[in-house]
């Protein structure tokens, strides 16, 4: 079963972000899966400016019809667009990519404790198909991916420290 949710995530991603995209959105990531009684399908997405819940509308009108067209999922299902949000799974490699890039603060949850604990926190250094460096309270750390039970990422705050304080600028002139 968990084959096939993947196929349709997989399915559906490909038939939407061009579409996604094109509508000035970053297509983070799709997913489906059981929630209780009912199965979901969720688009999670992006922009520099954040999410409103215009945007999940205007994506939801965008991609719909598609989803639609394409008939992915033979039983019934609720279509959900949301804002990727400040904490993401970091499930793809583009996503590990992403927060090694960005420099974004990481916690990694193992399976089995290392050294005592099971939960890290830190800044990816370097990662490959098997394995992520991890700099952690100053110290470098490498897990390989198979002792990952998950990754999540901070966003929030990310993009507002590349950027200056427009009022401070002026201030300094």
């Amino acid at each position: 079963m968990a084959e096939k949710k993947t196929n349709v995530a997989a399915k559906v991603r490909a038939a939407i972000e061009e579409t996604v995209v094109n509508a000035g959105y970053n297509l983070w990531d799709v997913a489906y899966y059981k929630e209780g009684p009912e199965m979901i399908l969720e688009v999670s997405i992006d922009k520099a400016e954040g999410i409103s819940i215009n945007d999940c509308s205007a994506v939801t009108k965008l991609v719909e019809p598609i989803i639609d067209e394409l008939d992915p999922i033979e039983e019934s299902y609720c279509l959900q667009v949301a804002s990727a949000g400040t904490v993401r799974s970091l499930n793809k490699e583009e996503h590990i990519q992403f927060a090694c890039d960005g420099g974004l603060h990481v916690n990694i949850g193992l399976y089995v404790a290392v050294d005592g604990t099971k939960e890290y926190r830190g800044i990816i250094k370097s990662y490959d198909e098997s394995s992520i460096e991890l700099i952690t309270e100053g110290v470098s750390r490498r897990f390989e991916k198979k002792q990952i039970s998950k990754i999540n990422a901070e966003f929030e705050g990310a993009e507002v420290a590349e950027e200056p304080n427009k009022d401070e600028e002026k201030d300094n002139e």
